[in-house]
């Protein structure tokens, strides 16, 4: 029976399980995903209760009903079918490679679909540029939808472009480089996957994952282009994150826009 004294051992179990599928989170975003399946407002309140647990163990405050199911709704949100499929995925690691990256962003996509955290929702511009990244895959005959399929998506998002904007992307250039890379480098993808219906890679599921993670555990409903741009600069090896380094963009210059509306170049107040 799982207990809500057991957290930071789900939490590390989380954190254990996306290591081996090659996204890291960290520690405190493991446990705040915790503390909210067991119906509890952030880890804070979940850390009191616990310490009230130790303290008076004859009087234990009754855990919230129905853990089983949050925990097995939080497992789907992260890729697997229940929360024992997601702590039998641990078994299935090597013990000398605790946190194997997925394979890099050239190959095969994961057999699970990116879900959602229950109450978190994508907004109608991310949702549409969510398609449009598989259109420009299919128009183009490519197997597989690719990071660079999805920032080139993005760069006709409002919020994604919005962020762009304030930290001194030249649009127009980041556009027609990833138009070139897209059409001359990835042709090689009309040979791999299908064509008609091309699965986004495993490196397109660590994002729009990690995207969500990041959302929940900050309280907010609702994933944007903003915050799925923010996400790929977690995936360093991919052309994505090179093509943004060129224009030296950084993921704190987007994070100081979005949480604080500091255009890059403005100081700070």
């Amino acid at each position: 029976m799982r207990d809500f004294r057991d957290a930071k051992a789900m939490a590390k179990s989380i954190r254990a399980a996306l290591a081996a599928k090659g996204q890291k989170i960290s520690i405190s975003e493991s446990l705040e995903l915790v503390a909210k399946a067991f119906g509890v407002s952030d880890w804070n309140t979940m850390a009191a209760v616990i310490k009230t647990a130790e303290q008076q163990p004859n009087e234990l405050p009754a855990s919230p009903p129905d853990n089983k199911a949050s925990f097995d709704r939080l497992a789907m949100a992260l890729g697997w079918n229940d929360w024992d499929a997601l702590t039998a995925a641990l078994r299935s690691v090597s013990p000398d490679l605790p946190g194997r990256r997925a394979p890099s962003d050239r190959g095969a996509p994961l057999e699970t679909a990116p879900a959602r955290l229950t109450g978190t929702s994508f907004s109608a511009a991310l949702q549409a540029s969510l398609e449009r990244s598989v259109a420009l895959a299919t128009e183009r005959k490519h197997g597989y939808t690719t990071l660079e399929h999805l920032l080139l998506a993005l760069t006709d998002d409002e919020d994604a472009a919005r962020v762009l904007m304030a930290c001194k992307v030249d649009l127009a250039m980041l556009k027609a480089t990833l138009v070139r890379y897209v059409d001359e480098e990835l042709r090689r993808l009309s040979d791999m996957g299908d064509p008609g219906h091309p699965a986004p890679t495993a490196g397109f599921h660590r994002v729009i994952q990690r995207a969500v993670i990041h959302v929940q555990t900050s309280g907010r409903n609702e994933v944007t282009g903003a915050n799925v741009l923010v996400a790929m600069f977690s995936e360093a090896e991919s052309h994505a994150f090179h093509f943004l380094q060129v224009q030296r963009m950084t993921r704190r210059d987007a994070v100081n826009f979005i949480a604080h509306g500091i255009r890059k170049g403005d100081a700070a107040a």
